[in-house]
């Protein structure tokens, strides 16, 4: 993830100036206003919902209206990305639906298959009425938008919205599987009476049962599903009331190869330890070889604290390793103290991966042999910082050179200007490359001006990603943007705020294509 910019503080600035236009006559409130104007960031909006400021989203839009800084199709862009984030980031009381209004007043092209995809994810009625009304092709233009918004209807219980699809479309067959998984009974009624449904519901069965609804399992159950046996590994129940009820009917003949499954399943449940105490009690059974490193790769304390009570379980020092990557620094100091097999490697890399600095000193106190270099690589790459500084200060070996090119992969600047600090490696060309392929604009420009890496030819990577800070840094500094490759990237990968950018910069392609013929 790349550095996080400054905070936006200046949002209120412009809203302050129109109510008391006195304010304007003081010089700093002038400074601050064309520093609002001239510096505001070509993600500002999208960046404020990530950052859940919503509630400031119409005076950045004004802000991003105005700005002086921004050319046409960075806007542009600016409203398509807030667009697809809206659905999830703002509620209908927080202004979502007249944010998209005014979003699509501005950019109509803001409604693409990102922004349906999301506001499928979020139906809300009146956001599908009004998008209805402005597209009334939508259902036709997005394929899957239907059955997606009833997907995500059905699922969380949007009655209305189900109501308003099963109205616009009263042929469609529908699946009762989705208010199954989610828990509805009384939707699952509801469509059975109102809609052509699916009178095949083993998947809707299959749903109930996985998600641990047992009432609607049972409900479903009298309609006789059809039993596929590809469609019940035991692995998937996670419920200890459908496990019993399922050897209540005798739905299952309980071979040792389905104990088996279940067992597996009782460490997975949320109600575990009853589940594992009511299967011993059904039936003796061995427990799986690797459950114990099952265990452990989930960060499961409690079940592994009770494998070693009771003495079960084949186990190794891949356990110590996997306690230490979901950083549980009490048992990993259990384990030390109560069992033979110790740790690898692995233990000291994982914990500093992982950002579990408490655990990287235990492991360096008690485990010497433990590799503070690997360890130090592996901290970098995921840009923890703290990490990093306290290998470096306390480790054996410092980091090799790997550490800033995965760094860069991440865009993790701080950590880079850490290990330039304090390291004379001579730093391969792999960091500038792994900050270009992923778009990391920030760290590129401290490669390039501070450590002197030369800008490489990644400009159609750029195109194909949407990175168009990235590709205005590489058109002031090289002339690899000229590339015609760069417009047609665009348009091919669903980016036009990337074509208009190009045409902007060197026209239009398909025309000089046109013009030479």
């Amino acid at each position: 993830m790349q550095e996080p910019e400054e905070p936006f503080v200046l949002a209120s600035v412009s809203v302050v100036c129109r109510r008391w236009p006195s304010v304007e006559d003081l010089p700093h409130a002038v400074h601050l206003i064309h520093t609002f104007t001239a510096e505001i960031s070509k993600k500002a909006l999208p960046d404020l919902l990530e950052h859940g400021d919503s509630s400031l989203f119409f005076r950045v839009l004004q802000a991003v209206d105005e700005s002086v800084n921004l050319i046409h199709h960075e806007k542009l862009r600016q409203y398509r990305l807030a667009m697809q984030l809206i659905p999830s980031k703002m509620t209908l009381k927080g202004g979502k639906l007249q944010a998209m209004k005014e979003l699509y007043k501005r950019y109509r092209g803001a409604v693409d298959d990102d922004t349906v995809r999301a506001v499928a994810a979020e139906p809300e009625l009146p956001v599908l009425k009004w998008l209805h009304s402005c597209e009334p092709r939508i259902f036709k233009n997005f394929t899957g938008f239907e059955e997606r918004i009833f997907r995500f209807a059905s699922t969380n219980d949007r009655k209305g919205v189900v109501r308003w699809l099963v109205k616009l479309f009263p042929d469609t067959v529908r699946s009762l599987e989705f208010a199954a998984g989610g828990g509805h009974l009384d939707l699952i009624k509801w469509l059975m009476k109102h809609t052509k449904w699916d009178t095949e519901v083993e998947a809707a069965f299959y749903k109930a049962v996985q998600a641990g609804h047992v009432e609607i399992a049972k409900f479903l159950y009298n309609y006789k599903p059809t039993m596929t046996k590809s469609y019940w590994p035991m692995q998937s129940i996670t419920s200890l009331e459908i496990a019993q009820w399922f050897h209540e009917i005798k739905f299952w003949s309980f071979t040792d190869s389905v104990l088996r499954g279940a067992m597996v399943m009782s460490f997975w449940s949320n109600d575990r330890m009853n589940a594992a105490k009511w299967l011993h009690e059904n039936r003796a059974l061995e427990l799986p070889d690797d459950i114990v490193d099952r265990a452990a790769r989930r960060g499961d304390i409690e079940m592994l604290s009770w494998l070693h009570s009771s003495g079960k379980g084949r186990w190794s020092k891949n356990v110590m390793d996997e306690v230490a990557r979901h950083g549980h620094l009490e048992f990993v100091k259990f384990l030390h103290e109560n069992r033979r097999e110790g740790c690898t490697k692995n233990a000291m890399i994982h914990a500093a991966a992982n950002n579990h600095l408490d655990v990287v000193k235990w492991l360096r106190m008690n485990k010497r042999k433990a590799s503070t270099t690997s360890a130090m690589n592996a901290a970098a790459r995921n840009g923890h910082l703290e990490v990093v500084k306290w290998l470096h200060e306390n480790g054996q070996g410092g980091c090799t050179a790997v550490a800033m090119n995965t760094a860069a992969y991440g865009g993790h600047l701080k950590v880079m200007k850490f290990l330039a600090a304090n390291y004379s490696f001579n730093w391969s060309e792999k960091a500038m490359a792994n900050a270009q392929m992923h778009g990391h604009t920030e760290t590129v420009k401290w490669l390039y001006f501070h450590l002197g890496m030369k800008l490489l030819p990644h400009e159609v990577n750029a195109a194909r990603n949407d990175f168009i800070d990235l590709l205005e840094l590489m058109d002031k500094e090289t002339d690899f943007c000229r590339n015609p490759t760069v417009f047609f990237a665009g348009c091919g990968n669903n980016h036009p705020e990337v074509a208009e950018w190009y045409k902007d910069h060197y026209g239009n392609p398909r025309k000089r294509k046109h013009c030479s013929q």
